[in-house]
């Protein structure tokens, strides 16, 4: 795993309130079947842009965006 994915992974975790403490969070994991709804996305790009120093533009901000981790890295790479 990358150090990006890890960086990822972890960044992500507080959003997902469905996610069980210890379980592994995986790049294909459905994100809103986790728990992330889409005020939380919202909070998460915030977070994404300041975390990684990236800007992302709205056209590339949609619900297939937030589905899952390896979908979430694509935004910031």
């Amino acid at each position: 795993m990358s150090e990006n994915e890890d960086r990822l992974l972890a960044l992500l975790r507080p959003f997902l309130r469905l996610l069980p403490a210890g379980e592994p969070l995986t790049m294909s994991a459905d994100l809103g079947k986790l728990g992330l709804d889409s005020l939380q996305s919202i909070e998460l790009l915030l977070e994404l842009e300041q975390a990684f120093g990236v800007t992302i533009t709205d056209e590339k901000i949609t619900v297939e965006s937030f589905a899952t981790p390896a979908n979430v890295l694509a935004l910031i790479q």
